[in-house]
């Protein structure tokens, strides 16, 4: 079974202190050893430089750690006097001069002794040897201390772990419980409390940056949906009376009633088409290619004119390739054309000029009022002056849309000699 995200990091956290705290025991042992060891030595040389300073000395006799901490044993040709400490084989070349002075470590009368041999300036060679139990005793409650320490320290870190884990834990539990209840009810207006400035306040930050963004496009549909259904009620209405009239008009006014329907059902194909564009709001699913934008504009012109036969349009394009959806990018351009068209007078010219990656689009119609201009490119937007024409409100919605989905802008303003003038960067 896996362990819960704050039980495996208080166990790290263990883990870690334990490896420290054994560490550092280890280490502090083995200094302790050595110096423990370093100052028997030093006692050791400093009793052999004493009896090197002394003259005719010789040992007392046999001893036996009680009345001194020390022992001592004299070597010359003749034979050792003294305590019988063990004579070896490097003991006997340091009296031929064949070996520098040496420690080793012995046993003596049943206790471990750390003895140092020596050559005498007067000749022979001196042993002193003093007992190593007192470091082995030491060393043994030093050990024992340290564990004990130690063992208080894994637990006083494992204890502070579990804290510092279930502290620091607690925006991740509030994600979790807030993701929780909006994949319950839906509803992405929860927020996380967030405090700090850490890698987990950021989290939060971003996940609550994550849900206003669910909230708003959550909205957004909700009014897409509401507009659409509103938009849509006019169209049907209308056509479910004309088809209602069939049956009771003679031939010449079925005949007008029908062209009626047809105008209305490619009126509402058409904002079927629109829905369908802005109801795609994400990334496109084509992947964006390299595309002649001036050729792209040239064939949308063409288009237009056929469509807008009144209509002048004038072209000034630059040769510009950008990366883009052709599909998407020729819808954008279309609009644009059908919208100047639509404000146009009669006879009247729309103006297309393609420079430096900006598209141009200029009419000479009534322009658009001050009021109005914030929201030309809101969905369904259609200001009072307009209603008598006919459109959805949808196009620069569009157009908007995909200016976005294409790291690009559109903006408009009205010249102050009169027209509209939209200007889409790529």
């Amino acid at each position: 079974m896996r362990l819960a995200l704050r039980t495996r990091v208080a166990v790290a956290g263990a883990l870690a202190a334990a490896a420290a705290v054994t560490g550092t025991a280890a280490v502090a042992y083995v200094v302790v050893d050595h110096e423990l060891r370093r100052s028997l030595d030093l006692e050791l040389s400093r009793d052999v430089t004493r009896l090197g300073r002394t003259t005719g000395w010789s040992p007392e006799g046999p001893c036996q750690f009680l009345a001194a901490p020390l022992c001592e044993q004299k070597i010359t040709d003749s034979g050792a006097t003294g305590s019988p400490l063990p004579i070896s084989a490097e003991a006997r070349q340091v009296l031929a001069g064949q070996r520098d002075s040496f420690y080793s470590d012995a046993v003596f009368e049943g206790q471990p002794v750390r003895m140092l041999t020596a050559p005498l300036p007067q000749g022979g060679v001196v042993q002193v040897a003093a007992r190593a139990d007192r470091i082995e005793e030491s060393l043994h409650r030093i050990g024992l201390a340290l564990l004990l320490a130690g063992s208080v320290g894994v637990a006083l870190a494992a204890l502070a772990g579990f804290l510092v884990a279930r502290t620091g834990l607690k925006p991740v539990r509030e994600l979790t419980r807030t993701a929780r209840e909006v994949a319950a009810t839906r509803d992405p207006a929860r927020r996380i409390e967030v405090g700090g400035h850490d890698e987990l306040a950021s989290l939060g930050a971003s996940m609550n940056v994550m849900l206003a963004e669910l909230q708003a496009a959550s909205q957004a549909q909700r009014r897409l949906v509401a507009d659409a259904s509103h938009e849509l009620r006019t169209p049907l209405t209308s056509l479910r009376t004309n088809i209602d009239l069939l049956d009771r008009l003679d031939p010449e006014q079925r005949a007008e009633v029908m062209a009626a329907l047809r105008a209305q059902a490619a009126e509402l194909t058409g904002l079927i088409g629109d829905l369908t564009e802005l109801a795609r709001d994400e990334p496109p699913q084509e992947e964006p290619e390299p595309l002649r934008l001036d050729l792209l504009v040239a064939r949308c012109v063409h288009a237009a004119r056929r469509n807008w036969p009144a209509i002048t349009f004038t072209a000034d394009l630059d040769q510009t390739t950008v990366d883009g959806v052709p599909p998407r990018l020729s819808r954008a351009v279309a609009n644009l054309l059908d919208n100047a068209a639509k404000f146009s007078p009669g006879n009247g010219t729309v103006e297309v000029s393609l420079h430096d990656r900006e598209l141009r689009v200029r009419d000479h119609g009534p322009g658009i009022p001050a009021e109005d201009l914030p929201h030309v490119f809101d969905r369904f937007y259609r200001a009072d002056s307009d209603r008598g024409l006919p459109g959805s409100g949808l196009g620069l919605a569009i157009v908007s849309q995909v200016a976005a989905r294409h790291g690009g802008t559109v903006t408009v303003r009205c010249p102050p000699e009169g027209g509209t003038l939209i200007t889409l960067r790529l």
